[in-house]
């Protein structure tokens, strides 16, 4: 009796250890021109097509992507990343980096700009951050102090990441751009005004201010905690700012000729988002896209309807407008 009422259980599992066992690993070319990347193989070694050194396709949380983790080096340290390529493609419509922002964060972490990325059908590649999960380094919280100099070493990691992935064959003629909010909106141009190798930007609630002028604000409104004064308040006083500054990105603003895209919600407690409004207007350039969120947070969110912005919807049309995406 206890063996009959065992026999199903025991069958699940058995069936389960079956496929365990049935599952083999696969590998298979990287996307190239030599279209061979469709074919999958079971043993690592080189595609017998073009030569290139095959990667184990591991699956990945989009749809029609596969997963290879790598480590970049950038002087003394490794990056560790993680890189997206599609699997079923003929062509590669472009590649991103993401940035981050200034939280502590690894490339699980940035996964709303990667998932943005792979509905382009672009390849992605996210990376801990300097001093996160696996990456080496030291992690370093915010300061006004220190903001030139650790807003340098995050430019240079993402430049390593940059000169990556120009080493890789399939990507050699793919449109390069940086992804990222917050925090990124500094790193973004810092790292573009050092290469000549990143063709577009996209930003998301990113600052043309300086850091002691985004320092001050976001004590003001305390990030929107209810101790904090309103956004309309804390822009007043901001006027009349004439603390340490910083970095501040406004010469390199004026002088970036790379097409950038950049978000901005209107009750965003977190950035001061009207004095960067003011001040890419009196930069005018004409390479750069502001597009405003009304009611959005410092997530995208529509504050009045709870529901976030989709953002593809303009980024896509901006792309098709600079030629990144047909």
């Amino acid at each position: 009796m206890i063996l009959n009422r065992l026999f199903p259980f025991l069958l699940v599992c058995v069936c389960f250890l079956q496929c365990i066992i049935g599952q083999e690993k696969l590998y298979r070319c990287p996307p190239c021109a030599s279209d061979c990347h469709k074919e999958s193989y079971s043993h690592p070694g080189l595609c017998p097509v073009c030569n290139m050194e095959l990667i184990f396709q591991k699956e990945s949380q989009f749809k029609g992507y596969a997963m290879e983790e790598v480590q970049i080096p950038n002087n003394s340290i490794m990056l560790n990343a993680a890189y997206y390529s599609p699997i079923n493609r003929d062509s590669i419509n472009g590649v991103l980096i993401v940035v981050h922002g200034s939280a502590p964060s690894t490339y699980n972490d940035v996964s709303y700009y990667t998932g943005l990325g792979t509905q382009l059908g672009m390849t992605v590649l996210a990376f801990d951050k300097r001093g996160v999960g696996e990456s080496g380094g030291t992690y370093e919280s915010f300061s006004v102090a220190r903001s030139k100099v650790w807003f340098n070493l995050l430019a240079s990691d993402v430049l390593a990441c940059v000169n990556w992935i120009k080493e890789k064959p399939e990507l050699q003629r793919a449109k390069l751009g940086l992804l990222g909010g917050s925090q990124a909106g500094w790193i973004m141009p810092l790292a573009v005004s050092k290469s000549k190798a990143i063709d577009f930007m996209i930003i998301g609630e990113g600052v043309a201010v300086s850091a002691g002028e985004e320092h001050y604000f976001s004590q003001l409104t305390g990030d929107g905690d209810e101790s904090g004064v309103t956004i309309a308040k804390a822009h007043k006083k901001l006027q009349h700012f004439d603390g340490e500054k910083g970095f501040d990105p406004r010469n390199i603003l004026k002088q970036l000729e790379t097409d950038a895209l950049w978000f901005l919600g209107t009750n965003d407690p977190v950035i001061p988002v009207d004095a960067t409004i003011e001040e890419l207007h009196r930069l005018n350039k004409s390479n750069f896209k502001v597009v405003i969120l009304p009611h959005g947070d410092h997530n995208f969110l529509n504050t009045q309807t709870n529901e976030r912005y989709d953002l593809l919807s303009y980024v896509k049309p901006w792309l098709i407008t600079i030629g990144i995406l047909e």
